[in-house]
Formats: structure tokens, C-alpha cells, sequence
């Protein structure tokens, strides 16, 4: 599936695999839900490891997207794999709106379920995690701390409403292969898009605290944000059963990004 999405040959795929694996200590995690056996229920334990493959398939997708050509497995573990135990550690804090609200029930889940705070809270963010990619990217990109870059991000997904998006993305049925193909395609476009509105929220007001930033950003791009809150609001309203209805609504969030990139580059 991966090899008819993203045209890789599979050396490139098993790499991609292996850092995302070793990037999120895929092994540690998976140790971890085994030794519950017995402890928790069955549905449990495949509910987390169902999180945990979906976050390595997803993160598989990123590294062959954006590193087909020169990933080299150490590297990317030693530049990605700290950073993101550090976001996974704090996102409780980070993640805000619906996203925040999603984290916290299937955390509540788990703890009911008697799984163990660090491991409940970690696989509860698994969903998230993918992001961290990204993030640490526009860290890099912004010469900020992957935290201070977390935050602007998830704040961006909630104004947005892209926590929202996304879940509506994955729930629509896919009824052929051009539309499997097509669903990756926009979620791709969407990180990418997301990220693009962090940094040039970052680079506008570099040394503003998160509320500033957001409050500078909204009071500069209020005529575009007002055209896709409509949009998002129109679909909220409409039983959503055409993947049309997402190209149209990312081409909507695409001309907002590339503005906002052009007004943080100093362009009229």
C-alpha cells in the first residue's frame, strides 16, 4: 500500500519504517503494552497498539515524502527521537481544543483500564505524535525550541478548526484506490500547510509569547481566516460524503498559508 501511494521501492520504504519505528522507540512501547497481558483487558492492549501502528505508518508516509532521496537512519533518529520524547512528555500541556479534549477521553480510558500514567498518557498522544515531525522540522527552520514551535502549532489547530478537519478526513468511507491515494494525499497537505502557517506565525513575531503571536497573526490575516472559518462552518452544516468537498476547502487553506508565509517574508 505504502509502494502504490508514495511510489517508493521497498529498500526505501523498510528504511523509512525503521527510523520511524526507532524515532518513537516503537520497540519500548510495544515491550511495555505486552507486559500488561493479563493485567488489562485484550481490547485494551489492541486499542493502543492499533494507535501505535497508525503514528509508524504515518510517520513511515513523512520521512519517504521528505526524505526519499538522502535518509539516513541514524541521523534522522539522533536529530527527531529526543525531541520528540520531549513533546510527547508535555503535550497534555501543549495541545489545545478538540484536540486537547480527544487526548484527554482516550487518556481517562486507559487509566480506567488500569493501564500505567506514563504509558496511558503517551500512547493517548500517539495520534498527535505524528506531528512532532513536522514540529522539530519548523524548530529547526525557525531556530526555536521544539516546544515553543508545539504550541504556536496546536494553537493554529485550534483557531482552524484542524484538529476537526482531519477527523472529518478519516471518517469519510473510501470507496476506491484513486480515493485511498487521494485521502493521504490531503493529509500530507494539511500537515504541510499547518506547518507553514506555524513558522509564519514564528518568523511575523519571533520574541511573542504564544498569545501575542496568535492575537498579531488573526488581527493581520482576519480577511482569509474569516473566508475558511465560513468554509469550516459550512461543512460542519453539510453531512460531508464527496472528497471534492476537501479540495476545495484545502485550496482555501493553502491560499491562507502561502499569505501569511509571503506577509512573514516581508512581501506586501
Amino acid at each position: 500500500r505504502m509502494r502504490d501511494s508514495t511510489g517508493a521501492d521497498i529498500n526505501a520504504i523498510v528504511k523509512a519504517y525503521v527510523t520511524a519505528r526507532d524515532v518513537f522507540r516503537m520497540n519500548e512501547l510495544w515491550q511495555q503494552i505486552e507486559a500488561l497481558d493479563y493485567k488489562v483487558s485484550a481490547s485494551i492492549q489492541e486499542s493502543m497498539m492499533a494507535a501505535l501502528m497508525r503514528l509508524v505508518r504515518r510517520a513511515s508516509r513523512w520521512f519517504l515524502r521528505n526524505r526519499r532521496r538522502e535518509l539516513n537512519i541514524e541521523e534522522e533518529v539522533v536529530r527527531f527521537r529526543d525531541r520528540a520524547a520531549e513533546i510527547s512528555g508535555k503535550l497534555s500541556g501543549l495541545l489545545a481544543g478538540e484536540g486537547k479534549q480527544v487526548w484527554q477521553e482516550y487518556y481517562d480510558k486507559l487509566i480506567e483500564g488500569q493501564v500505567p500514567e506514563k504509558l496511558a498518557a503517551t500512547v493517548a498522544g500517539a495520534n498527535n505524535m505524528f506531528s512532532a515531525l513536522s514540529i522539530i522540522e519548523g524548530a529547526d527552520q525557525t531556530n526555536r525550541s521544539a516546544e515553543d514551535v508545539a504550541a504556536t502549532y496546536y494553537q493554529v489547530g485550534c483557531n482552524l478548526d484542524l484538529e476537526w478537519f482531519l477527523d472529518q478526513l478519516n471518517k469519510v468511507s473510501v470507496m476506491s484506490h484513486w480515493q485511498a491515494l487521494a485521502r493521504e494525499t490531503y493529509r500530507d497537505d494539511l500537515d504541510w500547510q499547518q506547518r507553514t502557517l506555524t513558522a509564519s506565525i514564528i518568523n511575523t513575531l519571533p520574541d511573542g509569547d504564544i498569545d501575542a503571536r496568535m492575537h498579531a497573526w488573526l488581527e493581520k490575516s482576519e480577511p482569509m481566516i474569516s473566508r475558511w472559518r465560513k468554509t469550516v462552518s459550512e461543512l460542519r452544516e453539510s453531512d460531508i460524503n464527496d472528497f471534492a468537498v476537501f479540495s476545495v476547502a484545502l485550496r482555501e487553506l493553502l491560499d491562507l498559508a502561502q499569505a501569511s508565509r509571503h506577509a512573514s517574508e516581508g512581501g506586501c
